[in-house]
């Protein structure tokens, strides 16, 4: 299997699984989930890039850049749906909780937009 596909798949888990965790009201599973999953991330990066010489300089740095934001983006519209569900059915705590995940998110982003900015 390609990387892509598995590191998509383990990112829809992690994500199914703190979309359940959060709604079954089980914050230690939320947490377990979110570990194991950056832990299996993590050993599935580093196991693809033990077979390849990784070559580095501006461009893939830029490629990494713009892949990190189209992710954030992707996350961002998730998180903002979830928002909107939340608040629709009247559970204010948890989608005040949304909108500060999409804010902090957004401070991130800019700040490493900045930084690419002043290193490009």
């Amino acid at each position: 299997m390609k990387y892509e596909h598995l590191l998509g798949i383990l990112v829809t888990g992690i994500i199914i699984g703190l979309a359940y965790s959060v709604k079954a009201g089980r914050p230690y599973l939320a947490v377990g989930i979110l570990f194991l999953g950056v832990l299996l991330v993590q050993a599935l990066d580093w196991y693809y890039n033990s077979k390849i010489e990784r070559i580095e300089d501006e461009r893939t740095e830029f490629i990494s850049a713009k892949s990190a934001k189209n992710s954030y983006a992707v996350m961002s519209f998730l998180l903002f749906a979830e928002y909107i569900w939340e608040y629709s059915h009247g559970n204010m705590e948890i989608a005040v909780k949304l909108l500060i995940l999409l804010g902090l998110g957004s401070v991130v982003l800019l700040i490493s937009q900045y930084h690419y900015g002043r290193v490009m």
